[in-house]
């Protein structure tokens, strides 16, 4: 199956945190949350515009609560993390096309830097040109 992938890393504290996402044009969509490299969450089905997740996250101060939100728009696709209701600045933006049965992911070697037409959500002082 012919899929669009997108990818967005962030730091948190000690940990990498990734969410991916792949959607094909006839309406399939899976989404990953990682920690660590380490799958905590994950979904998938069919016309899917929007994901959320929530998962636990000890901080210096206590519990608290790392939150995705993913969403399609027009012609591409947004992902906020947010620790306790913080957004968190994204580190790299990362795509690929990629052909693959459902339920599975590009290898790690074939994500790159997102560029336009990648349908990622980057801000436009981010984006390169390509």
């Amino acid at each position: 199956m012919q899929m669009i992938c997108q990818r967005w890393t962030y730091r948190v504290g000690n940990s990498t945190v990734t969410v991916d996402n792949a959607f094909n044009w006839l309406g399939w969509a899976q989404e990953r949350l990682r920690v660590n490299d380490e799958t905590v969450q994950d979904s998938r089905g069919l016309f899917r515009t929007r994901q959320s997740y929530a998962e636990p996250w000890l901080t210096m101060i206590g519990e608290g609560e790392l939150s995705v939100c993913i969403s399609a728009r027009l012609m591409s696709i947004q992902c906020e993390l947010r620790l306790n209701g913080d957004l968190i600045a994204t580190e790299a933006y990362l795509a690929t096309r990629w052909s693959g049965p459902k339920n599975s992911w590009p290898a790690e070697e074939d994500w790159r830097s997102a560029q336009r037409g990648d349908f990622i959500v980057v801000p436009k002082a981010e984006t390169p040109k390509g």
